[in-house]
């Protein structure tokens, strides 16, 4: 039965994390502008936040983001974090010696990556909701002991960590192949994305 837990497990993770949202894109976009490094700290904080949904969903704590009052603070916060990081992708331009084509190497600023990912996946009231959804389904699951619950999520973590790590990865090396120009609109249309994203999350929690 583990071996069934695992490989659910294992599906589970891999469609949730090929799944396009904000932390996807987001992901992409940190990736390609800042490399690597940044796009692997932000894919920890992305795991980090799964980790704590899944931990507060099987403690039970989580189903107080069902209530109204909840719903309209996640939505508002959650909301308002998008359109910042969309306005800043839109708006931001790069530096004279970056169009000059001279290479910047910035030190990169893990623990604030970290945050970034971590935040704006908590504040996404799907990912809250679905947690709690997936967590109710597998822990009533008769055929499965503790055991095969736990090993269950953390295939499913440990999948999404990995599939977001060979997201960044890969969104380097295609970033390298591409023009400044071709970036920069890449840039604006994941911006708008995430604007988008944002509104929808804020009229959510206020209207529905």
């Amino acid at each position: 039965m583990i071996l069934k837990a695992i490989f659910q497990g294992f599906m589970l993770g891999f469609v949730l994390a090929i799944q396009p949202g904000p932390s996807f894109f987001t992901l992409l976009q940190t990736s390609s502008k800042k490399g690597f490094k940044s796009g692997l700290a932000l894919s920890v904080g992305i795991f980090l936040s799964d980790l704590v949904c899944v931990i507060l969903a099987y403690l039970g704590v989580a189903q107080l983001f069902d209530k109204p009052e909840s719903k309209i603070i996640v939505g508002l916060v959650g909301g308002c974090l998008l359109i910042v990081f969309g306005l800043f992708s839109i708006f931001h331009k790069k530096t004279v010696e970056e169009e000059k084509g001279i290479e910047i190497k910035e030190a990169v600023n893990v623990p604030l990556f970290i945050t970034k990912g971590f935040f704006l996946n908590l504040l996404n009231p799907s990912v809250i909701f679905l947690w709690i959804l997936w967590v109710g389904a597998v822990s009533t699951n008769k055929e499965f002991t503790k055991v095969d619950i736990m090993m269950f999520f953390i295939t499913t973590l440990s999948t999404i960590l990995i599939t977001d790590i060979l997201k960044a990865y890969f969104a380097v090396k295609i970033s390298k192949r591409l023009s400044h120009v071709v970036l920069r609109k890449i840039s604006m249309l994941l911006g708008v994305i995430l604007v988008a994203t944002g509104v929808v999350f804020i009229y959510r929690g206020l209207f529905v």
